[in-house]
Parts: structure tokens; C-alpha cells; sequence
């Protein structure tokens, strides 16, 4: 934007100057300055995440949407009190390396059993074949345990993950059908949003509970296409 004296400023600071010119307190902010847009949309730069591998040479324009989709946006590992960031296959290949043994092995498209202790706030999955590392998440409440799973990586990335929970005390059963949400800095701390709710009654004894866990990958689709 600019003044009558042809000072500039971009829109954002504008605002927070209340519209008055900091160099001759003219009023600013009603005029675009096409040829400083210019000149920043000739600006290349690159990724925010090049440290991680990203290539990407961009305009200055396109810089915040492609970082927001970025398949090399850094993820934590998941193991507790390790501090390795990487892009998800590198999280993966460390976590594989470093943490294997603390996880379950599971593949896509079978029923896995798992068992949670009551004062187990999560369990690690490690798909053994597609690079990917999933968390079972419990909170225990005085209704009973609620549970679901979510996903280490990008959340713009195009891999979904639905999921099939359910527990089985022999005369009832419990189930949840969902989408794993994708998180790069996972917490066990971190509030559940969609969730399984195990009675108290279910959940209530010294064994522990045991979850029949079912993920597959899901179908990706954009705009309403699949692509």
C-alpha cells in the first residue's frame, strides 16, 4: 500500500500503524502500490523446510501455500523424551532404528489385538512395511476409557488412514470408525478429539483391556475427484 507522498507499506502493517503514514503521517492503506507487488512477486525463494530436503524454488506468493502442503514439513518423534525432528520417513527410519522394540508391529488391512494397561496413556504402531508410525491415545475419565488413534506426519499430506477400533467384553461390544488425524508434534498430553468411550464397568479390572485394531489406507479425494 501507499501514501500521497508515495511511502510504502505492506497491508498487514497498515492495520497495526491505524493507516498513518510512519514517514510523513499521511494516510496509508487505500492504495495498492502495483510496482513494488511487482517486484515482490519476482522475488524467489525457498522452502521454509529445505533443511529437511524440500528443493522447491518459489515465488515469494506461492511460498505460503506450498509450505502449508509440504511433504518435508519436520515431525518429532514420538518415543518419550526424544527430541529427533526429521521429515515423517525420517522419523520413521529413526524411530525404527533407535525405539522398535517400545512399539507393536502391525500391518494395513488386519485385525491386530492390543492390549492397554489401565494407566497407559498410549501404545506406539509401527506399520512393518509402509513407513508409517500410528498412536493409540487412552484417557481415563470416571465414565471409563476413551481412546482412538492418530497419525505421525503432515496433515496436508495425501495418505489417509481409516481406522476401526473395537473392544469386546463378550456380551456387548464397543466400536469406533474413523479417520486418523495426522500430527507432527505429538503429545500424550494432547486432547482427544473424535473417540471411543469404554464404560467404566468394560475397562474396571486388574487385566488388561484388550482393542481389536483394524487400519487401512483410505482412498484420497480432492475437490471431489479422486486423484
Amino acid at each position: 500500500m501507499t501514501c500521497e507522498n508515495g511511502h510504502i507499506a505492506c497491508a498487514s502493517c497498515c492495520t497495526k500503524i491505524a493507516n498513518k503514514c510512519p514517514s510523513c503521517c499521511w494516510p496509508i492503506g487505500y492504495n495498492r502500490c502495483r510496482a513494488m507487488e511487482k517486484v515482490v512477486e519476482s522475488v524467489k525463494v525457498s522452502c521454509v523446510n529445505k533443511m529437511y530436503g524440500c528443493k522447491e524454488i518459489l515465488s515469494y506468493s506461492k511460498k505460503t501455500d506450498h509450505e502449508n502442503a509440504c511433504i518435508y514439513v519436520p515431525c518429532s518423534c514420538p518415543f518419550h523424551g526424544c527430541d529427533f525432528i526429521g521429515t515423517s520417513t525420517n522419523v520413521y527410519a529413526h524411530f525404527s532404528d533407535k525405539h522398535a522394540s517400545s512399539a507393536e508391529h502391525i500391518f494395513f488391512n488386519a485385525v491386530h489385538p492390543i492390549h492397554i494397561e489401565k494407566d497407559q496413556s498410549y501404545k506406539i504402531l509401527q506399520m512393518r512395511t509402509e513407513g508409517i508410525l500410528f498412536i493409540i491415545n487412552h484417557a481415563s475419565d470416571r465414565v471409563g476409557s476413551a481412546f482412538n488413534i492418530i497419525c505421525v506426519g503432515p496433515a496436508r499430506q495425501k495418505r489417509r488412514f481409516s481406522y476401526k477400533l473395537v473392544v469386546t467384553d463378550g456380551e456387548s461390544s464397543f466400536k469406533l470408525e474413523s479417520v486418523a488425524e495426522c500430527i507432527l508434534n505429538w503429545s500424550e498430553n494432547s486432547p482427544l478429539k473424535k473417540f471411543l468411550v469404554v464404560p467404566r464397568d468394560v475397562v474396571n479390572s486388574s487385566a488388561p483391556l484388550k482393542l481389536n485394531v483394524f487400519i487401512e489406507e483410505k482412498e484420497y479425494v480432492c475437490n471431489g475427484c479422486r486423484c
